[in-house]
C-alpha cells in the first residue's frame, strides 16, 4: 500500500514538474514575442486564435490545449472576455453577452435543443461563426446585429441581444472637397464633394439595368430615398442595385462601391392612388455580393440626419444633387453628376405657389430666387443637404414639383426631421427568415 502511494507521488510530482516548465517555457516565449502578429500564434496543432500557443505536455503526447493570453479564453481562444460592444453588423463579435433584448437567458450554441436547427455549434464551418460550447450572442448569418436562440416554454426562438453598439467617431457629412455656390443654373459636381449620393438602379424583365432614382448613404448599410421612386408593379429587392461613389451615370469607375439590395421598405403611409406625396419616403438596406457594407472612402461617406427639432430658416441656402434631365423637354438623364444652390421657402408661401394641391407639414419647397436652377425628372429620392454645425446634414428628400425651374413652382421635399423615428425603428429592426428548423 505504501509503495503504491509513493509510485503515485512521484508520477503526479513529474507530471507538475513537467507542467511548471511547460507553463514557464510558454510565458517565456510569449514574452519575447508578444510584438509579433496574431497570425504568427495561430497553431495547426491546436488551432488557437488571437495569439494563444498551442503547449503539449511530455508524459501524455496527445493532450494538448491552448494557453491564452490575458482577455481572451475558450478552447481556442475565440472567445474575447473584454469586448462589450459591437461594429458594423456584428458579424466579428465574439464577447461574452449573453441576453436578449428582454433580459431573457441565451441558449448554448452546444444545446441539444439547437440540432434541428440552421445555427449550432455542430455545423461544419462553426467555429469561423463564432459557435462554441458556450451561449454568447453571435451573428452567424448576417443579420443587423447579434442574436442568439431563446427558449420559452417549449418553443425556441431567435431574437437580437442586448449588445450595444461601439461609439466610434462620427464622420457624417463631412466630405474631402469643399464646394462654393458660384454658378447659378447648376454645375458639374466632383463626387468627393457629394460622397453620400447614392444611384439607384432597377433590372428590367430584359435583364438590362435603368437607373430610376437617387438616394443618400444614412449608414453603411442603409440608403433612404424617395417611396415614389418604386411605382407599381413594386419591384423585389433582388431587381434593385446601388452603386456609390458614382460620378458620371454611364461610366464604371474602380471609387465605385456596387450593392444588392436585400429590403425595401416603402413608407406605410405612401400612396400614389392619392397623387399627394405625403410620406415618400423609403429605405433600401445593402449589401455587396461578400455581404458587406459600405466602406467610406474619398468618394463614400455618410451624409448626417439631422436632429428632430432642427428647423432652417426662410431662406437659408442648401443644395441639391443629382443626375436628373437638365431641363423639362430634355429626353435623357445627364450623365455627369451635378448640384446646384437653392434657397428656402417658407411654407405658407410654399402653399401659395401650390394652391391647388396639398402641402402637408411632411415637406417643404426651395428653389431658386431667379427661378433659373432647380431639381427635375431623375433627381427624385436625391438629397437636399445644409450645413449645421459645421456638417452637411441631410434636410430633404427630392419629392416633387411642377416642370423644372418654373416660375413660382419651386421644387417639394420630403422633410426627414419628420421621419426619424421610423428611419431608426427600421433600421434597428431584426426580421429572422432564413434559419427556422425543418418541418
Amino acid at each position: 500500500m505504501f509503495c503504491d502511494r509513493m509510485k503515485l507521488l512521484i508520477v503526479a510530482s513529474v507530471f507538475l514538474s513537467s507542467l511548471i516548465t511547460e507553463t514557464a517555457t510558454i510565458s517565456h516565449w510569449q514574452k519575447q514575442h508578444k510584438l509579433r502578429s496574431k497570425a504568427h500564434y495561430e497553431s495547426k496543432g491546436c488551432n488557437c486564435l488571437n495569439g494563444g500557443v498551442c503547449i503539449t505536455y511530455h508524459l501524455f503526447s496527445k493532450l494538448k490545449r491552448c494557453s491564452c493570453p490575458k482577455g481572451y479564453s475558450g478552447d481556442h481562444c475565440e472567445i474575447d472576455s473584454e469586448t462589450r460592444c459591437y461594429t458594423g453588423d456584428g458579424k466579428d463579435y465574439r464577447g461574452t453577452k449573453s441576453v436578449d433584448m428582454n433580459g431573457e437567458k441565451c441558449l448554448s450554441w452546444d444545446s441539444p435543443l439547437l440540432r434541428r436547427w440552421k445555427y449550432n455549434d455542430g455545423i461544419e464551418n462553426a467555429m469561423s461563426l463564432g459557435l462554441g460550447k458556450h451561449n454568447y450572442c453571435r451573428n452567424p448569418n448576417g443579420e443587423s446585429q447579434p442574436w442568439c436562440y431563446v427558449r420559452k416554454g417549449f418553443t425556441t426562438t431567435p431574437t437580437p441581444c442586448d449588445v450595444p453598439v461601439c461609439q466610434k467617431e462620427n464622420t457624417c457629412g463631412q466630405r474631402s472637397y469643399r464646394k462654393y455656390f458660384k454658378i447659378v443654373g447648376g454645375q458639374r459636381a466632383a463626387i468627393e464633394s457629394q460622397p453620400w449620393i447614392a444611384t439607384i438602379f432597377r433590372s428590367s424583365p430584359r435583364g438590362n439595368s435603368q437607373f430610376i432614382c437617387g438616394g443618400s448613404l444614412i449608414d453603411p448599410c442603409w440608403v433612404l430615398t424617395a417611396a415614389h421612386c418604386f411605382d407599381n408593379p413594386i419591384p423585389h429587392p433582388s431587381q434593385l442595385h446601388v452603386v456609390l461613389g458614382k460620378s458620371e451615370l454611364y461610366v464604371n469607375s474602380t471609387k465605385e462601391q456596387e450593392f444588392n439590395v436585400d429590403r425595401l421598405i416603402i413608407h406605410e403611409g405612401f400612396s400614389l392612388q392619392t397623387v399627394d406625396y405625403n410620406n415618400d419616403i423609403a429605405l433600401l438596406r445593402i449589401r455587396s455580393s461578400s455581404g458587406q457594407c459600405a466602406q467610406e472612402s474619398e468618394t463614400v461617406k455618410t451624409i448626417c440626419l439631422p436632429s428632430q427639432n432642427l428647423e432652417m430658416r426662410d431662406n437659408s441656402q442648401c443644395e441639391v444633387s443629382g443626375y436628373g434631365r437638365e431641363s423639362k423637354t430634355a429626353i435623357y438623364y445627364s450623365r455627369i453628376l451635378k448640384s446646384t444652390n437653392i434657397n428656402m421657402i417658407s411654407q405658407s408661401m410654399c402653399q401659395k405657389y401650390y394652391a391647388d394641391r396639398k402641402v402637408t407639414g411632411n415637406m417643404f419647397c426651395a428653389g431658386d430666387p431667379l427661378w433659373k436652377t432647380d431639381a427635375c425628372k431623375g433627381d427624385s429620392g436625391g438629397p437636399l443637404v445644409c450645413e449645421h454645425d459645421n456638417r452637411m446634414v441631410l434636410y430633404g428628400i427630392v419629392s416633387w414639383g411642377a416642370g423644372c425651374s418654373d416660375r413660382e413652382k419651386p421644387g417639394v421635399y420630403t422633410k426627414v426631421t419628420k421621419y426619424l423615428n421610423w428611419i431608426e425603428s427600421h433600421m434597428n429592426a431584426i426580421h429572422f427568415k432564413s434559419y427556422y428548423p425543418p418541418k
